[in-house]
Parts: structure tokens; C-alpha cells; sequence
């Protein structure tokens, strides 16, 4: 054998070694086994449709050219996003639920996982930079971003942490710019931008929009406009019939933020100042009678077409131009993820709720499939109500959905005037559901004491939804069999792996000696009564239920009306729990930073 062969052959039993030492343990699923996938994110990979499964943690491969699923592979435990590289066949997902970035390649419509590695909590969403030697991770409780360096060996991809940067928000969407220097990442929940320098590794500029869901990010079809599908709300607007049926409660839009202004400023001088800025184009979504609830995905072909999913709607919209009405037809529950063929002739369109793909010829201008990627196993109570809690159907002529304000079941942070305290023109900040299934009882005046109580009250006041065929007992039920599933949002100081301190320990002494336990009792650090904190809203109110405090470091505002924009502003300007009625010695900074990093530990 020559000595070339001899070298040939040892690199070969050395590339198929490396692989077999690499590969996971992931399992083909079986067509005949009942689940829940849940498609959550698509992208394109030459003539494949690649399908990551939330639920499942799976991924499905389908053939483009024939429209047959060719193979599905369990991979992780609960996949939330996938991107490509464009160079090669390779996959990177992100697992939720272990905290994982796990690459893959495609081999014969068959997905093949390498060795993962670790990333910080909750990773939700994963871009590529366009020279495929960058990976971005957005790890929503953790409020940080994760960049990888991504090193190729023998078709192996292995990505190695370069660094971790720190954010003053639940970071989600992420989209990297045409010339791979910046990153800009959008807030899950609120309306922040924070825009990253690729090349220094830094934070260099965070907005505030004053918007909320942003679910959608892509590059205008002229090159110089970044495009985001995302809710607003009108803090002035109460929930009654007539405003929500006009759209002035809650707007579902495409905005478009010129890249010259998003990138004007870098600079790391002062990262964390946060700059408001509202006056950018939008172009509205639905209207009056016909409503386009909860914009997802938007996506732009080569020849400038926009396709936008409408989540809340099961809805598919698209036009040359969005001064027009968007055409619409109807796809599967929750529409949530776009990819096009690679010729653009063909776009698929995820359905969240019904485990399914649907085909959308553009020649023909409709819906020619709708693709199962599997039998479901039946639904409980509870997988009823988590459907219902994103269908915006369940609203006045389908404007919004439970979800627009609590995304994930969390909050938008906003201020809302749904009424809940009987007033007008008194709006209070949107609670999250996480964990409201033991955190009774509701709204701020705590004047609803059974959940479905709650619920009633939201489709029939909040969202105007009577008439709605959805409107009855058993959606009710079902909703609240969800929200009873839905945990508090992890400590951040847990998210981050921070270690306990002295500090910690001390503040946990100050929250005894400071009798927080009395509006803020252990487990759940909330109590049912109704107490005078020393604020009051517009009409004179000064009693209010207090919120749990699990989860509270995941919070951006506080107090009813979100007077407090820190924590730090709570104790320091506003000195928490100061009344008329008692005199309570207000905390020294000190003291107050020791009592936020106990706080940080709920």
C-alpha cells in the first residue's frame, strides 16, 4: 500500500472514530408512537425542510421535492430554535430545557447530533454569522447572549464559548447584519433592543421601543431598514367594546427601524444607559372587523414579497407592500415559523398546535398540503387550555390573545386599563402568570378569589370576547388547567449560577427584621389580604394585594403603575414599605443592595 493510501485510509478510520465518539444518543421517533411535537422553529438545508419540535425535542427532516417526511430524530429535551450554516450542511439547535447548543449534520434526510455543550440557562433562540464562524446564543433567564466560536474539523462541528455578555433584559429573536459586525437582539417580553459589537464582543447600545412581542426580525427588501412584527399597547385605552374593536387598545404591527439610526452609536462607553426612541415607520396589521392578533414570523423572498404568520389567527398574510391589506389564508393552530424552498417558489409554514407543516405554492397563491409530522396522543384539559391561551380568536374580532399580554405566561411589563378595579383612567401594570396558580388572589385589588373567576373576567371584559363562540365554561376550565401548569420564572441570581454570599445572607436577615413576611410570606411570598404601601393610584387607592416576589429579579418595573424602574428605585426612592401609618427607618444603600440580592435568590 502506497503511503499516500496508508494516509488516506488513517484519516478515515480517524474522521469515522471522531464521530462515533461524538455522536449523542439520539433515537429515531417512531410514527406509531402518540405525542406532542410542536414545531417551533423551520429553515431550509438544500432539499430538505429542517423541523425542530419543542415539545418532542425532536427534529424532522422533510423531502421539499416531494413533500414526504423523510425522518424524525429525537434529539434533546425540549428544542426551542435550529439555524444552518451556509458553507455546509450543519444544523446548531438549542435544548431549553437541558441548556444546551447542540450541532448537527444531515446525513441522507437523517440528522446525526454531535457532542453538545453547555450553555447558560433557558437557551431560546440561535443564529449563524454569515461567515459561519460565529454562533449567537439568546438565553432568555439568564438575560444574556452567548457567543460561540465555531470550529471545523473533518466535517465535525465544534462550537467552543468565546464570550458572555450581559443584558438588562429576557432576550429572545436575534438577527446578525449583512456584514456580520453587529448583532442586534430583541426583548422576549418587552420592547428593548440591545445592539452587540461582533468584533469587540460588547454591548454597545440598548433601546426601549415601548412596544412588546417581538416575534419577528429580517432585513427590508431595500437593504436598509430592520423589519419587526411585534403588539403595542395603549396604556390610555380601556378595554371597552368600542376601542378594542377600532384597534386602539392593542396594535398588531410591522415596524420598520432604519439600520443607519439602529447603528449610529458604537460605543461601550455607557452600555446600560437605555435610549427611548418611538418615531420609527409602522405599518398596521388588520383592522376593524378583521383583526390579525399576535404577528409572528416575517419573511421576505428575493423578489420583495413579505410573508407574516399571524399567530393568533391561524393565519398566513402576505403582499408586494404593507401599505396594502396583507392576503391571508388559513393554516393550521398558531402558525409560528417560515422557510422557503430554495428556489422562493414554495413556503412552509409551521403550526405550533397542530403538529403540522403547511405548503403554500406561490404560483398557485394558496395552500396545497398540510404535512403531519406525526400522530398526536390525545390532549388533556390542560393542552387545551395552552392552545386556547394563544388564540387571539378568543378576543373581539380576534385583536389579541392571553398571550399578547403575558407572553409565555409571563408579562409585557406594560400598564393595561382593563377595568379590574372598576375605574377608568387608572391603568396598572400587567402581573405575570408564572406561577399564578399559587398566587391567589387575583388582579391588584385582589378582589377575584377563584381563578376561573379571573379568566371569565378577561375574556369578557379584557378582551371583549362574549361573542365568541370560544367564550364558554369549558374554555375557562381549560385555561385555568394550563395556568395551573405554568411554574414561577427561575431566580436570576439561579439563571446565572451565581454563588451565595454574605451579601445574600444578610438581606435574607433584613427581609425578617424588616417584616416583609407580612405582605410577602413564605413559600409563595405573597398573602391574600390587600395592604397600604405608602402609594396610590389616580382615583386615591392605596390598597393593593402584593404580587408574589418569586421570580421578581425577572421583572423590569414595580408598584401598580411601574412608578419604580429598578428594584434599587423600590427601597432607595421610594422607600418600600413606607405608609402615612408607619414610621419605618428607610434602608441604607447598603442595606438595600444586601435585601436585592436575597431578592435575586427567589
Amino acid at each position: 500500500m502506497s503511503q499516500a493510501l496508508k494516509l488516506i485510509t488513517t484519516v478515515s478510520v480517524l474522521t469515522l472514530s471522531l464521530i462515533s465518539e461524538v455522536l449523542t444518543a439520539e433515537t429515531t421517533v417512531s410514527q406509531e408512537g402518540l405525542t406532542l411535537r410542536r414545531p417551533i422553529d423551520l429553515v431550509c438545508s438544500g432539499d430538505w425542510i429542517i423541523a425542530a419540535n419543542h415539545l418532542e425535542g425532536s427534529v424532522s427532516v422533510i423531502d421539499a421535492t416531494r413533500h414526504t417526511l423523510l425522518s424524525e430524530t429525537r434529539i434533546g429535551g425540549q428544542l426551542r430554535s435550529l439555524a444552518t450554516m451556509q458553507s455546509r450542511n450543519v444544523l446548531l439547535l438549542v435544548d431549553e430545557q437541558n441548556h444546551k447548543l447542540i450541532p448537527c449534520n444531515i446525513v441522507q434526510g437523517r440528522v446525526m447530533s454531535f457532542k453538545s455543550v453547555d450553555t447558560a440557562h433557558t437557551p431560546v433562540h440561535v443564529v449563524i454569522s454569515p461567515d459561519d464562524q460565529l454562533a449567537s446564543v439568546s438565553c432568555l433567564w439568564a438575560r444574556q447572549v452567548q457567543l460561540f466560536e465555531l470550529e471545523v474539523t473533518n466535517s465535525v462541528v465544534q462550537p467552543h464559548l468565546s464570550a458572555t455578555i450581559d443584558l438588562p433584559f429576557n432576550p429572545g429573536l436575534q438577527w446578525v447584519t449583512p456584514q456580520g459586525k453587529h448583532l442586534i437582539v430583541a426583548d422576549h417580553h418587552g420592547g428593548h433592543l440591545a445592539v452587540i459589537n461582533l468584533t469587540r464582543r460588547q454591548l454597545v447600545r440598548t433601546y426601549q421601543l415601548g412596544v412588546h412581542n417581538i416575534r419577528g426580525m429580517t432585513l427590508s427588501p431595500d437593504g436598509k431598514h430592520l423589519m419587526l412584527t411585534h403588539q403595542l399597547l395603549n396604556n390610555l385605552a380601556a378595554t371597552e367594546r368600542q376601542r378594542v374593536f377600532w384597534g386602539t387598545v392593542l396594535e398588531n404591527l410591522v415596524r420598520a427601524i432604519p439600520l443607519t439610526d439602529l447603528l449610529a452609536i458604537d460605543d461601550a462607553n455607557n452600555p446600560n444607559e437605555v435610549v427611548r426612541i418611538s418615531h420609527w415607520l409602522q405599518y398596521p396589521l388588520g383592522e376593524p372587523g378583521n383583526a390579525a392578533g399576535d404577528p409572528g414570523e416575517i419573511l421576505i423572498t428575493g423578489d420583495k414579497e413579505i410573508f407574516v404568520c399571524f399567530s393568533g389567527t391561524s393565519q398566513l398574510g402576505h403582499e408586494e407592500d404593507l401599505f396594502n391589506p396583507l392576503e391571508r389564508h388559513t393554516t393550521g393552530r398558531r402558525p409560528i415559523a417560515l422557510a422557503a424552498s430554495q428556489d422562493e417558489q414554495t413556503i412552509y409554514i409551521a403550526n405550533y398546535f397542530d403538529d403540522s407543516i403547511s405548503i403554500f405554492d406561490r404560483r398557485k397563491n394558496r395552500i396545497i398540503d398540510t404535512l403531519s409530522l406525526g400522530k398526536m396522543k390525545p390532549w388533556s384539559q390542560a393542552d387545551e387550555g395552552h392552545a386556547l391561551f394563544f388564540d387571539s380568536r378568543l378576543s373581539l374580532d380576534g385583536w389579541y390573545s392571553c398571550h399578547s399580554c403575558h407572553p409565555d405566561g409571563h408579562t409585557n411589563g406594560l400598564l393595561n386599563e382593563n377595568m379590574s378595579d372598576f375605574q377608568i383612567d387608572s391603568p396598572k401594570r400587567v402581573l405575570t402568570l408564572l406561577g399564578t396558580g399559587q398566587s391567589g388572589p387575583w388582579a391588584w385589588i385582589g378582589n377575584r378569589t377563584d381563578l376561573k373567576s379571573q379568566i371569565n373576567k378577561s375574556i369578557h371584559v379584557t378582551m371583549q370576547g362574549g361573542g365568541s363562540k370560544l367564550a364558554n365554561a369549558k374554555t375557562e376550565e381549560a385555561l385555568a388547567a394550563y395556568l395551573q401548569t405554568l411554574e414561577p420564572a427561575p431566580a436570576l441570581s439561579i439563571a446565572r449560577k451565581s454563588e451565595s454570599t454574605e451579601s445574600v445572607r444578610r438581606g435574607e436577615t433584613l427581609f425578617d427584621q424588616q417584616a416583609c413576611q407580612q405582605c410577602h410570606s413564605p413559600p409563595n411570598y405573597t398573602t391574600s389580604g390587600k395592604f397600604d404601601v405608602g402609594i396610590h393610584d389616580e382615583y386615591g387607592l392605596k390598597e393593593f394585594n402584593p404580587p408574589s416576589l418569586l421570580g421578581v429579579s425577572q421583572r423590569n418595573q414595580f408598584f401598580h403603575d411601574n412608578r419604580a424602574k429598578s428594584l434599587e428605585e423600590v427601597f432607595l426612592k421610594f422607600r418600600h414599605p413606607q405608609t402615612e401609618n408607619r414610621n419605618v427607618t428607610p434602608l441604607t444603600p447598603a442595606q438595600a443592595r444586601d435585601l436585592i440580592q436575597f431578592l435575586q435568590t427567589l
